[in-house]
């Protein structure tokens, strides 16, 4: 049982939040990825008939890794380029005999195919495997010790062997296992010794097969839908998904000629540290001055993720005022960025109704009943109520990152966020969705589009036992390990109190290497937004040693870092030649601005 201390909500100000409609993209597959210059990946869309699947999942993984790539259901098309992915099987209605023997003739005359699921005795001979068996029941997955191109990224015994879901759960993902021919080589097997992926060397080229969907190793991991497949919940590496994007990337450029892509991180550097902190605490405002110093010191800033809470109930009292938004607004003047945490931090949020979208303060009026029940919630109200007051009390702020109470993410979350005007959010682990790069975030957390919504999963938090300051060197092997992919490390440190944590902050921002970029979220989410939608192309010239790239983005961005597989010895446009002479740093690009910059290699 529990009363409220005071009936009076307190007076604030509060900024109008227009109620969105959401805009569905309708756009032809075919149209929005098109074919654009000979460097790209056909993608060989097989079936994509009045029930097809998707290819959302191939999308995230190619982007992510910046291969370019167009889609297509044409053969003839896919196969003049020499780089071509089978998307999502191949049965007996996919291919004719006489396109089947296509294929066969364009691998042998130097063609490279990496598909999934071919279940055709059409094509047994050129992917190498006698006959395969379906089942659920398939749990892990693991490399094998031969030394392909395509496995050059997994060095570490998390990537080397994968778990597809929980033994406490006895049916999960479908998997295909193969047996494979004898001229066959097998990469991975699954734990009953079936083939998961092998490979098949034909004349000048050669081809990889894989027993089990994208949408089920990544996409599926990503929505947090799988079956328990993750190791651990967070402070680990567990990179189940990001396997799959690095076969990927190893695939392209061992066969790409002369490769080109678009690197994940900005200014040359390998990797970056993205600081943030929860506010979620009446003495939490304060220690924030506290890091947000020691940040300074050390060429960073972060973001802190900020709790509205304006009303009293039975899990805590109102501490959404002054003198804490005199403290708020300090840190948003000194450089520091702001992101909303909710209202009431609920650890039921993941159970909360959408509601209608038009919650407003001060008629609002949520209160937590107990440890994860609440009475007069709703998503819709937690996410755009908390925009109404950060945007309202802090001069200058416009609130469009989020993070949930508890990490406790509703299906509806991407809707709520999407229609008051969010842009990012960070409220799954990276271990839970088995992925430390960003995602565009599902609608409806599903399969089939995407929202306008980019996930930062947490890598990093400080709580888990035995606590942040105690488990630095823990912390500093996952961030390298992220590093060797490319990918991003996200922290959290709540901002409870600044002598040890922020001391176990300035020990890890100092131990970094100086390759490690170290910033907040929200600039670095602006970048890799602007990544994302991101037009370009790279052309040969006349001339064998110079080519030309085109870049348009639709956005603001700094730092864009093209890697080459060629090196480089001059470049026009204001472009920087990083010193290993393989990556390309773009200038500044202005919204909807185009550059054109014309490359000489060294040879």
């Amino acid at each position: 049982m529990w009363t409220l201390a005071s009936e009076t909500t307190p007076a604030l100000r509060s900024k109008e939040v227009p109620l969105l409609e959401i805009v569905h993209q309708h756009t032809d597959l075919f149209q929005q990825f098109r074919e654009s210059f000979p460097l790209q990946v056909a993608v060989l869309w097989t079936n994509p008939g009045p029930d097809p699947e998707n290819p959302l999942p191939l999308v995230h993984s190619l982007k992510a890794m910046g291969i370019p790539f167009f889609i297509t259901r044409d053969l003839e098309q896919a196969l003049g380029h020499r780089l071509v992915i089978l998307y999502p099987s191949v049965d007996s209605h996919t291919f004719t005999q006489p396109q089947a023997d296509q294929l066969t003739t364009f691998v042998r005359q130097g063609g490279f195919i990496f598909a999934q699921n071919v279940f055709w005795g059409g094509l047994q001979n050129l992917f190498g495997f006698r006959s395969f068996v379906p089942l659920r029941t398939r749990h892990r997955l693991a490399f094998s010790a031969i030394k392909d191109p395509v496995t050059k990224y997994l060095n570490r015994p998390e990537e080397r062997e994968t778990q597809l879901g929980s033994d406490h759960v006895p049916e999960i993902i479908w998997s295909n296992g193969y047996v494979a021919d004898a001229g066959a080589e097998v990469l991975a097997h699954f734990d009953d010794g079936s083939a998961a992926l092998l490979t098949n060397s034909v004349g000048k080229g050669k081809v990889y097969l894989l027993g089990l969907s994208m949408l089920d190793v990544v996409l599926r991991n990503q929505n947090d839908r799988d079956y328990e497949a993750q190791r651990h919940y967070v402070n680990a590496f567990e990179p189940g998904a990001d396997v799959w994007l690095l076969v990927l990337r190893a695939w392209y450029e061992s066969y790409g000629q002369d490769w080109v892509r678009l690197a994940t991180i900005p200014g040359g550097q390998r990797s970056a540290l993205l600081l943030s902190h929860d506010v979620d605490w009446e003495n939490s405002f304060a220690p924030g001055l506290d890091f947000a110093r020691i940040e300074k010191a050390n060429q960073a800033n972060s973001t802190f993720f900020v709790q509205t809470k304006y009303v009293d109930d039975a899990n805590s009292k109102a501490f959404f005022f002054a003198p804490n938004l005199d403290i708020l607004r300090q840190l948003k003047a000194d450089g520091s960025t702001v992101g909303s945490h909710s209202i009431i931090h609920s650890r039921g949020f993941n159970k909360f109704e959408l509601g209608s979208g038009l919650e407003s303060y001060p008629s609002y009026q949520p209160r937590g009943l107990g440890f994860d029940t609440a009475s007069g919630a709703t998503v819709f109200g937690e996410v755009r109520v908390s925009k109404e007051l950060l945007d309202g009390e802090i001069p200058g702020q416009d609130t469009i990152f989020f993070r949930a109470g508890h990490l406790r993410v509703p299906v509806f979350l991407p809707e709520a966020l999407e229609r008051s005007g969010y842009q990012f959010d960070s409220s799954f682990t990276a271990d839970d969705v088995l992925s430390n790069f960003p995602f565009a975030l599902p609608r409806s957390l599903g399969f089939e589009e995407d929202s306008d919504i980019y996930e930062f999963p947490v890598t990093i938090e400080d709580e888990e036992s035995p606590g942040f300051a105690k488990r630095l060197p823990q912390a500093l092997q996952v961030i390298l390990a992220n590093a060797e992919n490319g990918a991003v490390s996200v922290l959290l440190v709540h901002s409870n109190e600044s002598v040890l944590k922020a001391a176990a902050e300035q020990d890890l921002l100092r131990q970094l290497p100086p390759d490690i970029l170290k910033t907040d979220m929200l600039t670095f989410a602006k970048f890799w937004r602007a990544r994302d939608r991101l037009h370009w192309s790279l052309t040969a010239t006349s001339v064998p040693t110079e080519a030309v790239l085109q870049v348009k983005s639709e956005e603001s961005v700094i730092g864009l870092t093209f890697e080459f597989q060629r090196p480089i010895a001059t470049v026009t446009g204001g472009a920087t030649i990083f010193p290993d002479n393989r990556h390309l740093i773009l200038p500044e690009l202005a919204p909807g601005h185009s550059i054109s910059l014309h490359i000489n290699y060294l040879h």
